[in-house]
């Protein structure tokens, strides 16, 4: 795909690979590949992920780089501070940095951005040149909230404004890792900003969310950047390798009553359309019933359809494409506490918290003066802070 569309620059926004070190057969498989677009004239720029970030240059990666086959973006911390170091292309006039994911939950890259504490080496002396970041973080654009999207990603991010004011004044583009969602998810957009997205996906939340873009007529993707306009134009390449899911939610009163509908639905699967099935299970004993299913579950492996069963659990990636929360045309003329109380009543309903609506209300109003629009950031914001 990279060498048909004659892409001269490939970038890989952090985790390229899911581990610091791989297995023999996936190195020997990415040396291949990245020989022949090496081969192919296109030059791969990588910056490490929170998955293969390696504090001490002793990963995949760096052998990678070391070798020739990418180009790694190097950073270092000095005295509490993060440094980025330019990677430049003088035939293009391009200027490349990399804020890399660090490993764990701790979003230091994050607080690094927040306290400004990140120096991009060189940046003044290339003003002249197209400046393009790549940065595996969270951040908040286009009313995408990523505190609402997965716990694993955490609820620290930058909203959109101050992560761009941190950049070199000549960014042209910043390419975005680590959320696995494409962001936005139109075919074609301009935009100086984008998540393309997992390619795949790696755990069951992937596939849930695979099944879902697929029904509002997304797709796992790549992203063609034409840096010749600004902001540049970007397309989106749909990624016909991405397993097509096939995603449902099963209630049933009893083992056997499941064993049917989980029967029902491998019984109508195409293998030839369908290569992943995710089953949620709804009962006072899903975990029973999944136990149950094990072996007609194995039966069906002949179909060559990667098949999951689990418990349902409501989760935050179910917002992900839902409205937040709304006032309807009866609530107009009501007083602000009794909008505030609404808000706050199906805010808590949705997360199940089991905290007195009252106790809440009460915060709220004790913290802020003027809530408004914004009191479901500091509802959110007060139940972080109970920690609940």
């Amino acid at each position: 795909m990279v060498i048909e569309n004659r892409v001269k620059y490939l970038l890989i926004a952090g985790d390229l690979f899911d581990y610091t070190y791989e297995p023999l057969d996936v190195l020997v498989k990415s040396v291949v590949e990245l020989k022949r677009l090496r081969e192919a004239g296109v030059r791969v720029v990588v910056v490490p992920g929170n998955h293969d970030f390696s504090p001490t240059r002793r990963s995949v990666l760096n052998l990678l780089h070391e070798a020739g086959l990418i180009r790694l973006l190097g950073s270092s911390v000095e005295m509490d501070w993060l440094i980025l170091e330019p990677l430049i292309f003088e035939d293009d006039k391009l200027a490349f940095y990399g804020i890399p994911g660090f490993r764990g939950s701790s979003n230091k890259e994050i607080e690094y951005l927040k306290t400004q504490r990140v120096k991009f080496r060189e940046a003044s002396r290339l003003a002249g040149y197209i400046t393009i970041v790549l940065a595996h973080l969270n951040t908040k654009f286009q009313d995408y909230d990523p505190s609402k999207y997965a716990r694993k990603y955490g609820a620290l991010y930058m909203e959109y404004e101050d992560f761009f004011e941190r950049m070199p004044a000549n960014t042209r583009y910043i390419a975005l890792g680590h959320i696995h969602l494409p962001i936005p998810i139109g075919g074609s957009f301009r935009a100086k900003i984008a998540y393309p997205g997992a390619p795949i996906g790696i755990d069951i939340a992937d596939l849930k969310e695979t099944s879902e873009l697929a029904r509002i007529g997304g797709y796992r993707r790549v992203l063609l950047v034409d840096l010749s306009e600004d902001p540049p134009l970007v397309k989106s390449i749909k990624l016909e390798s991405t397993p097509s899911v096939y995603y449902s939610i099963v209630e049933a009163k009893s083992v056997e009553e499941f064993k049917v509908e989980i029967k029902k639905a491998l019984d109508s699967l195409d293998p030839d359309k369908i290569s992943a099935v995710l089953v949620e299970v709804k009962g006072a004993d899903a975990s029973d019933f999944i136990r149950a299913t094990q072996d007609l579950v194995k039966s069906y492996g002949r179909k060559k359809v990667y098949i999951r069963i689990k418990p349902y659990e409501p989760a935050l990636e179910e917002e992900l494409f839902t409205p937040s929360i709304e006032i309807t045309p009866e609530d107009k003329g009501v007083s602000i506490e009794e909008v505030e109380l609404k808000v706050i009543k199906e805010y808590l309903a949705r997360r199940r918290y089991s905290i007195p609506l009252e106790k809440i209300h009460w915060l709220i109003n004790f913290l802020s003066q003027d809530i408004g629009s914004n009191v479901e950031k500091v509802l959110k914001e007060i139940i972080e802070e109970l920690g609940v």
